[in-house]
């Protein structure tokens, strides 16, 4: 791979009210007003914890700026930043990256005071987009063709690399791990080239740790990309996509596959796992935003935002970083100018068993348990069975009987004595879930 060096001198220079999700439930729960934000496209979205600020880009040429908001949706903007596109905070959330593409340069500002703290013109016609800090560099994704260069932003006279890594495409986007600092992460949604590639960057130098193409059809254009706080699971949101993907960081084998009501826009992952998933549709019966337990196919609930006419936009998802709140920024057709939602999250949702089992059955022989547990629950999943009779009123453990993915399970049991026999089956509940039970009485004959 080709490499090129050179030093930089640095410049140096409305009310939302909060609405609660509700519980249970895949469809939509129910409507959310927003508010208008000074902006009309969006390239990128970062929230800073520490000052409670939102972060939104908007490339629109020479009017290029950087919307800043409360988490009530009240807002100023940077202006004077052709082409703002991605967004980067450093790891102590006291300076906020944006990358300028039209001017070639990133221009650093202080995330407390909004002053602008430092310029870095990283090549003529380089037009940076994706930007990200890991292993003590700020990272960017340029150049028409696609290619990673860096800025070691420590050094008194920062130094750019260029051609780090030609394979990717213009528009790649670069996210970080939470749990590991030395970990970048790159995907690309040119058509054809859709891939995504985990580098270790604790040299720093890019030393590729795992390469993914994929298919037109395990995903095309991809639209937003984030990486689980655990650092674990890559997610994704893209064009062309059976819904919202998740894949093993370490391997970037298939983890699972939230389903996505419509075509998917943004993904965001929660401080507790929750995965928040945008899809595109103009439907008051289609939900704008829906929510997922780790690896759960199915949502735990889902919300339309504002008008039928309105749909959430690319990369316009963001959790607060302690779980309070999620944010979502939207569009309406014909209509100029986008809308900011806070929603303050609960997730946990009420669970339900159901049982069957038949009346009577002999002695010594085998009867069936067949039962259903609602809603979506993630894969491995288990309830115990208990059968309760006279020579164990406590109850017996018939075992943990595995969920399929539908929510059904199957146990089986053969009594040796007649008599009348409780089962019992239970599931405990996780984070996300609500335990709950579901009993059956089955008589036991002698013949």
């Amino acid at each position: 791979m080709r490499r090129y060096r050179r030093m930089l001198g640095a410049t140096f220079a409305a009310t939302l009210g909060s609405v609660l999700l509700a519980i249970p439930g895949a469809t939509p729960a129910y409507a959310a007003t927003g508010v208008s934000l000074p902006l009309y496209q969006l390239a990128d979205m970062k929230v800073d914890g520490s000052h409670q600020k939102i972060f939104l880009s908007m490339p629109a040429g020479a009017d290029g700026r950087v919307v800043v908001t409360d988490y009530d949706g009240k807002s100023t903007w940077l202006g004077g930043l052709p082409g703002a596109g991605g967004l980067a905070l450093s790891p102590d959330n006291q300076t906020l990256y944006v990358a300028a593409r039209d001017i070639d340069t990133i221009v650093a500002y202080d995330t407390a005071t909004l002053a602008e703290t430092a310029r870095y013109h990283v090549g003529d016609g380089t037009a940076p987009w994706g930007v990200a800090v890991a292993g003590g560099k700020l990272w960017f994704g340029y150049g028409v063709s696609g290619d990673l260069g860096s800025i070691d932003v420590r050094d008194a006279e920062p130094v750019v690399e260029l051609g780090l890594d030609s394979s990717l495409d213009s528009g790649a986007e670069l996210v970080t791990s939470p749990a590991d600092p030395n970990v970048l992460v790159a995907g690309t949604g040119d058509p054809n080239r859709n891939t995504l590639t985990v580098y270790d960057v604790s040299s720093g130098s890019p030393v590729t740790a795992k390469r993914r193409v994929l298919s037109g059809t395990e995903m095309n254009g991809l639209r937003d990309i984030d990486v689980t706080p655990d650092g674990r699971t890559i997610l994704t949101a893209a064009l062309i996509s059976p819904g919202y993907r998740a894949f093993r960081l370490d391997d970037l084998s298939d983890v699972a596959t939230h389903t996505a009501p419509a075509s998917p826009l943004a993904v965001a992952a929660g401080p507790d796992g929750t995965v928040a998933g945008g899809a595109q549709n103009t439907s008051a019966d289609v939900p704008d935003v829906s929510l997922y337990a780790p690896t759960a196919p199915a949502p735990l609930t889902a919300v339309e935002l504002g008008a039928a006419t309105q749909s959430p936009v690319v990369r316009g998802l963001a959790w607060a970083p302690d779980g309070s709140r999620l944010f979502a920024v939207t569009g309406e057709s014909g209509v100029m100018g986008l809308r900011f939602h806070s929603l303050q999250v609960n997730t946990a949702v009420q669970t339900a068993l159901t049982l069957d089992a038949p009346a009577t059955s002999r002695k010594g022989r085998t009867l069936t348990l067949t039962g259903t547990l609602t809603p979506g629950i993630a894969a491995g999943t288990t309830v115990t069975v208990t059968r309760h009779d006279a020579t164990h009123p406590e109850g017996v453990s018939l075992g943990a009987v595995p969920v399929a993915a539908d929510g059904t399970f199957t146990a089986t049991d053969a009594p040796a004595r007649p008599g009348e026999v409780r089962y019992v089956v239970a599931y405990g509940g996780d984070h996300w879930h609500a335990a709950s039970s579901a009993e059956k009485t089955v008589e036991i004959t002698r013949s």
